[in-house]
């Protein structure tokens, strides 16, 4: 009965403070003052998976491992910075997500799942790991680490992982900030489905997604990338292409002939010299590159809520003309990042630039 009173307050709070957020389109309202963070975990308890697999945690899960790139940024919206003691990620390749959260520092960085030693995260006493696949979170379990496969494809795959993180970290922080991030994505979701569900394919620009320049690749069907396509009124251009970074050559992207190009390629832009500049996109002003913050906006990170708003003002303008994207980043920002940025630190990020040096 304490459990389920502890929910109803969460969530009556939460419907609150999304009341007060709106949907994430042109929102005018004051972002609402921030909980304070509790990092006093309720051990133990199990948890299932994104493949189903129930994992057993104690107060060990205290200390994280997160070895999958995208999902970092997560733990750290749900309040649990502080608990990573291994990360992925490294302040190179991501500035923005150490800046926001400077503790990492402390971490060790760079672990990927693949280079992960088991015997040295147990001498870590590291008790709660989180990766991208269901066999590495298999192989780890069997060495004795409590492992959580992460993993998702598509949007309301990933608010589950959202849950499923909040529920490991088992903090009351941590479910209230993942039920508001519910809230607020579903709401944008509803917005989006209702202005666009009666456009026509030929009303839906085909949008390719370019994922790395050199090797070409780009991301198709059965991505989460393919799904902001969708939901911001577009249809992938590869539609027959499927997975992430899948290499193609130019001739291949000529013959697609996109309306939109989206270039989600770290901030990096063609070089004058390469054919994409002859494609229709390029010629007509129709390619832009991705937005870039604590995480690569366009891949599989949390910041996708911003990228549904980017993506729709650029593949259906007049449709969502009224969306305040600087007003929502800074909002986003305070309220899940608990960060409060610069007009600078905007304009960098819907760049997919790099903070500013010191």
């Amino acid at each position: 009965m304490r459990s389920f009173m502890l929910r109803c307050r969460l969530l009556c709070t939460s419907s609150l403070m999304f009341s007060l957020l709106g949907t994430g389109l042109a929102t005018a309202q004051a972002a609402p003052p921030l909980p304070a963070i509790s990092n006093i975990p309720t051990y133990p308890r199990t948890v299932k998976d994104m493949s189903g697999t129930s994992v057993a945690l104690d107060k060990s899960a205290a200390n994280i491992a997160d070895l999958w790139f995208a999902h970092n940024e997560i733990t750290v919206m749900l309040g649990g910075a502080s608990r990573i003691k291994v990360s992925a990620d490294k302040p190179a390749d991501l500035p923005w997500l150490f800046k926001v959260a400077p503790v990492l520092h402390t971490a060790e960085t760079g672990i990927r799942p693949d280079i992960a030693n088991p015997e040295d995260l147990l001498n870590r006493h590291i008790g709660l790991v989180f990766v991208p696949t269901h066999a590495k979170a298999e192989d780890l379990r069997k060495t004795g680490l409590p492992t959580l496969d992460a993993h998702y494809t598509t949007l309301p795959q990933m608010l589950t992982s959202v849950d499923m993180t909040a529920d490991a970290l088992a903090t009351p922080y941590a479910h209230q900030i993942a039920a508001l991030y519910r809230q607020k994505l579903e709401g944008l979701m509803q917005t989006l489905h209702a202005r666009t569900a009666s456009l026509p394919d030929s009303a839906r620009p085909r949008v390719l997604h370019i994922a790395r320049l050199s090797p070409l690749q780009i991301d198709g069907t059965d991505t989460l990338i393919d799904a902001w396509i969708q939901a911001a009124g577009g249809r992938n251009a590869a539609a027959e292409v499927s997975g992430n970074h899948r290499p193609v050559t130019f001739e291949q992207i000529a013959a697609w002939n996109p309306d939109i190009i989206i270039l989600g390629t770290n901030g990096e832009t063609p070089a004058a010299d390469s054919p994409l500049h002859t494609l229709a996109a390029f010629q007509h002003g129709k390619a832009w590159t991705n937005p870039q913050g604590v995480f690569p906006w366009d891949r599989y990170g949390c910041e996708v809520l911003l990228q549904l708003e980017w993506a729709a003002q650029r593949i259906q303008p007049d449709l969502f003309k009224d969306i305040d994207l600087r007003q929502d980043l800074k909002e986003f920002y305070t309220l899940f990042f608990r960060y409060t940025l610069t007009e600078d630190d905007m304009s960098r990020i819907l760049a997919g630039q790099p903070p500013a040096s010191p």
